[in-house]
C-alpha cells in the first residue's frame, strides 16, 4: 500500500504541474478500452455488461479445453455467468477517475473422490473483482479537433482486488484402505478458503491518430500483487484436521505491454480491439501442502501450476450508438493462460490445474455517457 500511495502522490504532483485538456474524441467508448484520452471535467460514462460462457456461445470450444485431460472435472465445468459495471468520471482537465466491479460464477463440477464420500459439494467458484484508480494526461498536441484523434500521453494508476467465496462440501466418510473406513457423523465441512488477491499497477500510455477515423495506442506498465488460498476442515480430530490444512501465499511482480486500435467505422459505429502481454517476475511463494491421500485430489497442493508465468490477452468490441448518449455492444475476450496475472488467486489447487488453458468469454453491454452541464 505504501507504493500505491507513492504512485497516487506522483499522480497528484503531475496534476499540479500541468494542465492538458485531452477530452476523448467524439464517438469513442472508453470503458474497457485502453487509450491515453480522458473524459472532460464533469463528463461521465457508465456501462453494464453481462458475461457468459456456455455451449451456445463457446464458438471456439474453450470450455472443452478445461475438461480435456482433466479427470477431476465433469459436466458443464467451464461455464461462466457474470456481470460487470464500469464508471469513468472526468474530474479536471486531463484527469479522470474510474471504478469497476465484476461478479462471476465459474462452474466447476468435481468428479467423485475414491478416498472420501462428499455431500453438498459446491459447483461454482464465485468471484467478486473490483478496481479503481485515475488517469492523467501530461502531454497532448496543441492543435486538435473533437472529431478526430490526436497525439496524447497519459499515466494511469490503479488498485485491484479479487475475492472468491469458499468452495467446499461435507465429508461423510474417509477411506484409508480397503479395510479401514472412518464414518463422520454428523458430516464435517471442508473447504478451499482464503481465496483472494490484491495489487497495484502503473501504466504509461501513448495514443496518436492514423487518420480522421483511426487511432492507435501503446502502453507499458509495472505492478505488484499478493495472493492467497488454503484448505481447512472442521474435523475435530487433530491428525485429520492437520492433514487438510494447507496454505498457498504468493507475492509477484507484474510487467505489462500492449497495443489497441480504435476505428470509427461510422460516427455511430466504433470498432475497438486490443492486445496485452502480461509477464510475472520474481514470484515468491510460501506453500504448505499436504501429501495425505485422504485429501480429495482437487484440493491437493500438487495440482498447483507454477509454470504459468505469462499471459496473452486479446479483446474485440463492436458498439452502436443508439442515441448521442446511449450505446450497446458486444465484446469477446480471450486469455491464453486463463486468469494468470489477472486473478492471481486462481492459481489454487482447484482451478490451478488448468491455469495454462486458453479461456475467454462473451460480453453484452449497454452504456450511457453524458457531458457536463453548461
Amino acid at each position: 500500500m505504501r507504493k500505491v500511495s507513492a504512485g497516487l502522490l506522483s499522480l497528484s504532483t503531475l496534476i499540479l504541474a500541468a494542465g492538458a485538456h485531452a477530452q476523448q474524441p467524439l464517438g469513442w467508448i472508453g470503458n474497457g478500452h485502453t487509450s491515453a484520452y480522458t473524459l472532460a471535467p464533469g463528463e461521465f460514462e457508465l456501462s453494464g455488461s453481462l458475461l457468459r460462457v456456455d455451449d451456445s456461445v463457446d464458438v471456439l470450444d474453450l470450455r472443452e479445453d478445461v475438461l480435456r485431460n482433466n479427470n477431476r472435472l465433469t459436466g458443464n465445468s467451464g461455464d461462466l455467468d457474470g456481470s460487470r459495471g464500469h464508471l469513468r468520471l472526468g474530474i479536471w482537465r486531463g484527469l479522470e477517475v474510474f471504478y469497476s466491479r465484476q461478479q462471476q460464477d465459474l462452474t466447476l463440477k468435481v468428479a467423485p473422490s475414491a478416498r472420501a464420500d462428499v455431500i453438498n459439494l459446491d459447483q461454482q467458484l464465485q468471484t467478486t473483482s473490483t478496481a479503481w484508480g485515475g488517469k492523467f494526461v501530461f502531454y497532448e498536441t496543441a492543435s486538435r479537433t473533437p472529431e478526430r484523434p490526436w497525439t496524447s500521453a497519459a499515466l494511469q494508476v490503479k488498485y485491484a482486488e479479487n475475492k472468491s467465496d469458499d468452495f467446499g462440501g461435507f465429508l461423510e466418510s474417509l477411506r484409508f484402505d480397503a479395510n479401514i473406513n472412518i464414518r463422520l457423523d454428523p458430516p464435517q465441512r471442508f473447504s478451499l478458503d482464503r481465496l483472494q488477491d490484491d495489487g497495484w499497477q502503473a501504466q504509461l500510455m501513448f495514443s496518436h491518430g492514423l487518420g480522421e477515423t483511426l487511432a492507435i495506442s501503446y502502453w507499458a506498465g509495472y505492478g505488484e500483487q499478493d495472493s492467497s488460498s488454503g484448505t481447512s476442515t472442521e474435523i475435530e480430530q487433530a491428525s485429520l484436521r492437520n492433514a487438510f490444512l494447507q496454505t498457498f501465499d504468493v507475492s509477484e511482480e507484474l510487467l505489462t505491454a500492449g497495443v489497441s486500435l480504435n476505428w470509427q467505422i461510422t460516427q455511430r459505429l466504433p470498432l475497438q480491439i486490443g492486445y496485452e502481454y502480461i509477464r510475472i517476475n520474481n514470484r515468491d511463494a510460501v506453500i504448505q501442502s499436504s501429501n495425505s491421500p485422504l485429501v480429495p485430489s482437487f484440493l491437493r497442493g500438487s495440482n498447483l501450476n507454477a509454470s504459468a508465468d505469462h499471459n496473452h490477452t486479446l479483446y474485440g468490441s463492436l458498439n452502436w450508438w443508439l442515441s448521442p448518449y446511449i450505446y450497446t455492444g458486444i465484446t469477446g475476450k480471450l486469455y491464453r493462460n486463463q486468469y494468470t496475472g489477472i486473478m492471481p488467486h486462481f492459481n489454487n489447487p482447484l482451478s490451478g490445474s488448468f491455469s495454462d488453458i486458453t479461456y475467454g468469454h462473451l460480453e453484452l453491454s449497454i452504456g450511457v455517457r453524458f457531458a457536463a452541464l453548461q
